[in-house]
């Protein structure tokens, strides 16, 4: 697992860096920052319940702000790395969002999986 999170330490980062051209970078670069910071906790061995449920939480909400972006989203926003037009930015966002929230997901399960291991309880601290 430690190797997933280094991975998605790094693919966080990338994506916190390709923000600057954003409309409204600076929430976008602090979203997929602290997913990498949590990332490389992770990797660090220091992977912990509570931050990483928190982060699950906003991003699940946040990303119930742009659900609806999905519905009718053209198959050609997800088909290119360049963005070709405004009505693409929505439903992409959208989908990193789903990874940041799944993969906070994850780790809030391997920490308390961690946890059990190593002291018999669950309380994920």
């Amino acid at each position: 697992m430690k190797w997933a999170a280094g991975f998605f330490s790094a693919l966080f980062a990338v994506a916190a860096a390709v923000q600057w051209n954003d409309p409204d970078p600076l929430f976008w670069i602090l979203g997929y920052g602290a997913a990498s910071v949590l990332s490389a906790l992770a990797a660090a061995g220091r992977v912990s319940v509570l931050p990483n449920a928190i982060a699950a939480i906003v991003f699940l909400l946040w990303f119930a702000s742009l659900a609806p972006s999905l519905v009718a989203a053209p198959n050609e926003a997800f088909m290119s790395f360049e963005m070709r037009e405004r009505s693409h930015e929505e439903p992409r966002e959208a989908v990193g969002l789903v990874l940041c929230a799944v993969w906070s997901g994850v780790l809030v399960v391997w920490s308390r999986r961690r946890r059990v291991e190593v002291d018999g309880t669950a309380s994920g601290r």
